[in-house]
């Protein structure tokens, strides 16, 4: 759907931007030419009179009558009602001489009517001298006319080469003029007539291929400076003579050499505005071999613009990039630009490459147009070299091998070798697979085949390649050739051979890893029964739980032991070892046994805790744990127990639940030489204790705190019988760590009393 405003050029993309700058161009001309035909019959009669006397053709006249109009600041209708009213027929001037180009050897001051024109320039300007230089298709200034200097002068400012540092190359180079009241420049720079003070005005002469001229105009003093009504009048008094001379005096033809030189392209002239910006290029001949995209001939080319012949190629930067080779002199290259070519006088999709280089004054513009079938056969070049494809045609008539380029490079072969025959191509093979190829190419004569095998290449190294062919027939039925392809899967081949040696390992290093846990588990279920019920118990009930890991390679260090000891008190220990596996497991064995060797010494539990933590730096290095070591008299129904970074014991009198207090202690394997505090609580009747490892309670997102209160509850509304409480907390953990869990239950046996 159309908006209802155009875009802004500098919304476009740039593609976008370019074409519709030329669109704009366009447009721009129409209402120019629109306006000019509003001038009546004055207009066409004055660009008669310029096309007459000046050798024009009709667009230079129309573009030269605009130019002085706008450099003088009178409007079209009136400047050309001026030339029409005073148009009087000059003489023509000289023949140009071998070459097509102006003879200036032959016009060392100018002829008789150029030097009149220009004379009459020097009085109406009031200037000492004026001389004017046409710009050369090497970029060089020659000479084309002069007044005012002596013989010896005008021969020193005959040529002027592109490199001189001098002002009429300055004006020429940067296309615009230069007002010096006084001479005031770098020094080492020639100057015209030099002589210090003198003012000075060096004008370009701009026509719609570009620069043309220069003229300087030389005063005998300083002047006041350059208002500008002085500079409008000079100005069209610069472009009144260098056209008048330099246009009288070019060839109309070009040059032989030019078309030979342009062979298979195009030549185009910078057209420039005012300001001397270029704004489009000019085609103004067109190589013998030349293609159009347009199915065009050169006369339909020549004399139009580059933005209204080729739109669509400028708005892929062609202006934009010819500016820039006319600049610096470098080579540009556009494409592929897909376009809609005319072949045959039939409309086809074609690709255009651009090749841009300087060529005289202008450039030189080669356009390469390739159809579908230039671009069908790149495609299937690019796909069989990234698909490590070669192609290949034996003739069964003849004997002759063809190969693809992409064959060679598969066969490490150079183009000059040739191709390996039907019968040599055993040779590249590895004989381990000479039976597999022989068949191979016995069956083609038959039927469509295919295979794999390894190739030997010369440099020793081996490529693995799957063959396919087919027979070719004729329409007889007469075979004729066989055909097919070569596929390079050495890649892939390698790939697969790596996957599976690592699948291999993978499966080794999962075997060993679920018979490490399954050990694991089994020494854990031996030493840890997941419901024993403990023997020995003077004065208490004790259950015990023991819950594995959900998954086998989670299986941890949890552990637990009641006992009783050869002195009467009761051993209650429960610890957690680091980590999960069979050395987590038999770490954990070392521990418990440990502590149980050492509880029959009748020390203390801190005590006992220090000794473990010693084992960790010595017997069981590298083991770190928590773990909660009580001793419980019966005669005085005291528990003494002392804790290594475990968590409390929760305590259930009374119908309450809390966590007990905490004596210091930081886990076992931390620090050596840690010490651990004892506290010591008396037990009732009744009284229900509770001890557990971190598998039972700990949950992703939740809080310990809100976690071992959870379970505190679970502890205080589960009854009295601790084979239940031990069955109910396990069944109501929140725990989803998939961790294990240990759990202790004591209940001080005997009928409830209050406090």
């Amino acid at each position: 759907m159309p908006a209802q405003h155009p875009p802004r050029t500098s919304d476009l993309e740039p593609r976008a931007a370019r074409l519709a700058d030329v669109v704009t161009r366009q447009q721009q001309e129409i209402e120019r030419l629109r306006a000019e035909r509003d001038g009546g019959l004055l207009v066409p009669l004055a660009e008669g009179i310029l096309v007459e006397r000046l050798g024009y053709s009709p667009a230079e006249a129309t573009a030269h009558l605009t130019d002085l109009a706008a450099k003088t600041g009178v409007a079209v209708p009136e400047l050309a009602a001026d030339l029409v009213a005073g148009a009087v027929r000059p003489p023509r001037a000289p023949t140009p001489g071998p070459g097509g180009m102006p003879d200036f050897a032959r016009l060392p001051d100018g002829d008789a009517e150029n030097s009149a024109l220009l004379e009459e320039v020097r009085r109406t300007a009031g200037a000492l001298a004026v001389a004017l230089w046409q710009v050369q298709p090497d970029g060089a200034l020659g000479l084309a006319g002069q007044t005012g200097l002596n013989l010896l002068e005008a021969s020193r400012w005959r040529h002027l080469p592109v490199l001189l540092d001098c002002l009429p190359q300055r004006a020429a180079r940067e296309r615009r003029p230069h007002w010096l009241p006084e001479a005031d420049i770098t020094p080492g720079v020639p100057l015209l007539a030099a002589d210090e003070g003198r003012a000075r005005a060096v004008i370009p002469v701009t026509t719609s291929r570009g620069i043309a001229g220069v003229v300087e105009f030389v005063w005998p003093a300083p002047l006041p400076g350059f208002p500008p009504e002085r500079r409008r009048r000079l100005t069209a008094l610069a472009a009144l003579c260098g056209r008048e001379i330099m246009f009288s005096t070019q060839p109309t033809g070009a040059l032989p050499a030019l078309v030979g030189l342009l062979d298979s392209g195009l030549f185009a002239r910078p057209r420039a505005d005012e300001s001397g910006q270029v704004t489009d290029f000019e085609i103004a001949q067109v190589g013998e071999d030349f293609e159009d995209p347009g199915g065009r001939s050169a006369q339909d080319l020549v004399g139009r613009g580059l933005t209204r012949v080729y739109p669509l190629l400028c708005a892929y930067g062609l202006a934009d990039r010819s500016v820039e080779v006319l600049t610096s002199g470098s080579t540009a290259q556009l494409g592929p630009i897909p376009l809609v070519a005319q072949q045959g006088g039939t409309a086809t999709p074609a690709m255009v490459d651009v090749r841009i280089t300087r060529f005289l004054d202008g450039v030189r513009i080669g356009l390469t147009v390739g159809h579908d079938d230039h671009r069908l056969a790149e495609l299937l070049h690019s796909l069989q070299h990234i698909a490590r494809l070669g192609s290949w045609e034996h003739s069964v008539l003849t004997g002759e091998m063809t190969w693809t380029e992409q064959t060679f490079e598969l066969f490490g072969l150079p183009a000059s070798a040739g191709p390996v025959s039907w019968n040599e191509l055993c040779t590249y093979v590895h004989p381990e697979d000479l039976t597999i190829v022989r068949a191979f190419q016995n069956s083609l004569l038959r039927q469509e085949a295919a295979t794999v095998f390894r190739l030997i290449r010369p440099d020793g190294t081996h490529r693995q390649i799957r063959a396919h062919g087919e027979p070719v027939r004729s329409e007889t039925g007469e075979l004729i050739a066989v055909r097919g392809i070569y596929q390079d899967l050495s890649a892939q081949y390698q790939s697969q051979v790596a996957l599976t040696a690592t699948r291999d390992r993978l499966d080794a290093s999962e075997h060993e890893v679920r018979e490490q846990n399954r050990i694991a588990r089994e020494l854990q279920q031996a030493i840890l029964p997941s419901a024993a019920r403990p023997s020995g118990m003077d004065g208490l009930d004790v259950a015990v739980r023991y819950r594995p890991a959900a998954q086998e390679h989670k299986v941890g260090g949890d552990w637990y032991d009641a006992t009783a000891l050869p002195d009467g008190r009761i051993l209650l220990v429960i610890g957690d070892v680091a980590g999960h596996g069979i050395g987590a497991a038999t770490g954990m064995i070392g521990l418990r046994n440990a502590l149980r060797g050492l509880a029959v010494t009748g020390a203390g539990p801190g005590r006992l805790l220090e000794w473990l933590n010693t084992t960790t730096f010595t017997v069981n290095q590298g083991i770190t744990g928590t773990a909660l070591c009580g001793l419980y008299s019966p005669g005085t129904r005291t528990l003494t127990w002392a804790r290594a970074g475990h968590l409390p014991p929760i305590l259930v009198r009374d119908g309450v639940a809390e966590q007990l207090p905490l004596p210091r202690g930081i886990l076992l394997g931390a620090r050596e030489g840690a010490r651990f505090e004892e506290s010591v609580l008396l037990l009732r009747t009744g009284d229900t204790l509770v001890l557990f490892t971190d598998g039972l309670i700990e949950r992703r997102g939740v809080l310990l705190d809100d976690s071992l209160d959870r379970l505190a509850l679970g502890a205080r509304e589960a009854g009295t019988d601790v084979e239940r409480i031990s069955d109910k907390l396990l069944a109501e953990a929140t725990s989803d760590t998939e961790d294990d869990s240990c759990l202790i239950v004591i209940r001080v046996a005997g009928p409830v009393t209050s406090a």
